[in-house]
């Protein structure tokens, strides 16, 4: 008679196969903690900090030059440009070089004298909401909290009397624009991003899962008579999803422009040669990744690995400039950073093929050289499959008819 099924047994069951299965102990109880440390360590700055700033200076002034300095000497700020006028200003932020742009008016401090209400004028640049927040915050606070202190010492050198530098100092005002998200929505923030996340996702594991499917089939040994030729097996396995990739790509920004009425500034053909190049190189990495895997259960973990920290590790959300410099390095090795960046630029800054070539060629690239190892290894992969089919037959008894 067949002993009666007992919870605790199945419980001790459980546990035995998780304390076996290597890869689910590793998952349950080392990636929370990994992923712990990962996060813990990419906002490890808590705020930003010098972030590029372009400056015109217009009046070079002492007092326009004390400005400057001021800006210089907060964290905040990095100045590394210097430009000869305000349309150069916002010319270095749309090229991505700056993400601030500080502008002093012509005769600032003269106008400042005579009652004008002239402000200083800081440009930021939107597309990324922490640095429109962070940087007006820090200019704002930079020029209402001009260091009176300090700064009066150096204009009395200069003539000024103390009645002369309060009325200077009172009569600063502020101004910031920021550009491409004047209205800190976050739908054009976020949404864009998420998008590009969910993208890779799905597309990953469903690339990841085509080769480990025949393996678990036990079909997978039919690809020996194109040992020689591997690029056949990719080629044949990874088509539909290209498609799939591109179709996915159009829909899902297709609803969000049509249905959330997210914004939409650049021109279609550069979008989709970007879409094009984000499918080509996650079917590299994911195809390249099944191969190593034995199983769908293996293939998936895989690429859970690559997918969960990509969206903050890509800048979209957390700037390349606040992270440590080994997760700087880390982030630029994912191909969501590259897209997320050209969505940016054609999405919501309106800019063509001269801002996102350089993405695509990396994405590119990157699909090259994942296809191109996938393509050595795979004989290696097909053939030990195959060799292993014979050898099960030379053990198995053969009788002639």
């Amino acid at each position: 008679m067949q002993s009666p099924l007992k919870v605790g047994d199945i419980i001790r069951e459980e546990w035995l196969n998780i304390l076996r299965d290597r890869r689910l102990f590793a998952i349950l109880f080392l990636v929370p903690l990994l992923y712990t440390a990962l996060f813990g360590y990419l906002y490890s700055t808590q705020r930003l900090v010098d972030i590029p700033t372009v400056v015109f200076d217009g009046d070079n002034s002492q007092l326009s030059r004390q400005i400057v300095q001021a800006f210089e000497q907060t964290e905040a700020f990095h100045i590394i440009k210097h430009t000869l006028s305000e349309n150069e200003v916002q010319q270095t932020i749309e090229s991505g070089q700056a993400r601030v742009g500080i502008i002093i008016p012509n005769d600032f401090s003269t106008r400042l004298k005579h009652g004008e209400n002239v402000p200083v004028l800081t440009l930021v640049d939107g597309s990324n909401m922490l640095f429109s927040n962070s940087a007006t915050r820090a200019a704002n606070q930079v020029v209402t909290t001009f260091s009176y202190g300090v700064s009066s010492v150096k204009l009395k050198q200069q003539g000024l009397q103390d009645e002369q530098i309060a009325a200077t100092f009172a009569q600063i005002p502020f101004r910031s624009r920021v550009l491409y998200n004047p209205l800190f929505n976050y739908n054009e923030f976020l949404v864009y991003g998420l998008i590009g996340a969910i993208l890779q996702q799905v597309l990953l594991l469903g690339v990841a899962l085509t080769v480990t499917r025949d393996k678990e089939k036990g079909i997978w040994n039919r690809f020996a008579v194109w040992r020689g030729l591997p690029w056949r097996i990719a080629y044949a396995k990874t088509a539909p999803y290209f498609l799939i990739g591109l179709v996915n790509n159009v829909s899902a920004f297709a609803l969000a422009l049509y249905v959330f009425h997210l914004p939409f500034r650049g021109l279609f053909l550069p979008a989709f040669a970007l879409a094009i190049s984000f499918v080509f190189a996650l079917l590299g990495i994911g195809y390249l990744a099944s191969l190593f895997s034995g199983n769908q259960v293996g293939s998936t973990q895989i690429t859970m690995l690559i997918a969960v920290p990509s969206f903050l590790l890509s800048g979209f959300t957390w700037p390349f400039e606040a992270m440590p410099h080994s997760l700087n390095v880390l982030g630029h090795l994912l191909p969501l950073t590259y897209f997320l960046d050209g969505v940016r630029e054609i999405f919501i800054k309106g800019h063509g093929f001269e801002a996102i070539w350089r993405d695509c060629v990396t994405l590119g690239l990157m699909g090259a050289v994942t296809y191109f190892i996938a393509f050595v290894i795979t004989p290696l992969f097909v053939k030990a499959e195959n060799q292993a089919e014979k050898q099960e037959e030379v053990r198995q008894p053969f009788f002639p008819a």
